[in-house]
């Protein structure tokens, strides 16, 4: 018999993910993505997962697939969704049996920030660590912990939610996420004519817009401030970052992020980019080589 793989499955405010993974945490397959948003629904994702389910065992009709890893945004306590400001309609819905159903095969859910740590932390930038905390900067602020090699979750699911820490009369994620940098190249006296998100103002800033180089520096110092609460509370081995907004590193980590060198806890940038994901929740059925 072939060896058997791995379904992982990432649920995010914009897509929905799968793909097959090697027992050794290797995408087996391309990773296959359909729309999501607001207005998808517990019947959206069932429809949607069987669908995708699918397709993806389609692709590996050789291998057995042992289980299905589920991330998504949100606080999942016994099996129910709640906290994901992104997929509303999904949340106070019992998430485990929407995706038993669609899954045909044993299933393990997990929010996606331990996902994301979970895949670096075995095979990416934290490899070799069994302290990790991983933070993904995006729409939203993520943070996955894993202490003595195993994802730490709180007396209720919710640690790691760093997003809510009071800052500057508002919370983290205020700042650091997409909206927190347009926020930013606005306070910075930013053009405020057109519509701009982070990818835009990233360009600005490099191509010499003083407000966005601004935006892109309070970013940064806010980074490094989230950053020293994660190393007075935890001190783990390493922090790696990664989402959407470490693709503009360029942008504050010379500036912010070194000032953490003399700290013992060591600063990285992910390494399997937006294949994390789905790497992390198939990795939530994989027994540790």
């Amino acid at each position: 018999m072939s060896d058997s793989y791995y379904l992982g499955v990432d649920l995010g405010g914009t897509q929905l993910r799968i793909a097959a993974v090697t027992g050794e945490g290797r995408l087996a397959t391309e990773v296959v993505t359909v729309p999501t948003g607001k207005d998808f629904g517990p019947e959206d994702l069932r429809r949607q997962l069987k669908s995708l389910n699918g397709k993806v065992r389609d692709m590996v009709a050789d291998h057995p697939i042992a289980a299905l890893g589920f991330g998504t945004p949100g606080v999942i306590h016994q099996d129910s969704l709640t906290q994901s400001d992104n997929l509303p309609l999904l949340n106070g819905h019992n998430i485990e049996g929407v995706v038993s159903a669609a899954a045909d095969c044993p299933v393990k859910l997990e929010n996606d920030a331990r996902c994301f740590t979970l895949a670096e932390a075995r095979y990416g930038a934290g490899r070799g660590a069994r302290n990790v905390c991983g933070v993904t900067l995006g729409t939203g602020l993520g943070c996955g912990v894993m202490t003595d090699g195993r994802l730490h979750r709180g007396v209720s699911s919710q640690a790691g939610e760093v997003w809510r820490i009071p800052l500057r009369e508002h919370h983290f994620e205020y700042y650091l996420s997409g909206a927190g940098v347009v926020r930013g190249y606005a306070a910075a006296g930013g053009r405020a004519d057109d519509p701009f998100d982070s990818a835009r103002i990233a360009s600005l800033a490099r191509a010499g817009d003083a407000a966005a180089q601004a935006a892109w520096r309070a970013f940064g110092d806010d980074l490094y401030t989230l950053c020293e609460v994660i190393i007075s509370l935890i001190e783990p081995e390493v922090i790696v970052i990664g989402g959407s907004l470490s693709q503009a590193r360029d942008l504050y980590e010379a500036t912010s992020l070194s000032r953490l060198a003399r700290r013992s806890t060591r600063v990285a940038f992910a390494e399997l980019g937006s294949a994390a994901g789905v790497i992390g929740a198939a990795a939530l059925n994989i027994s540790r080589q």
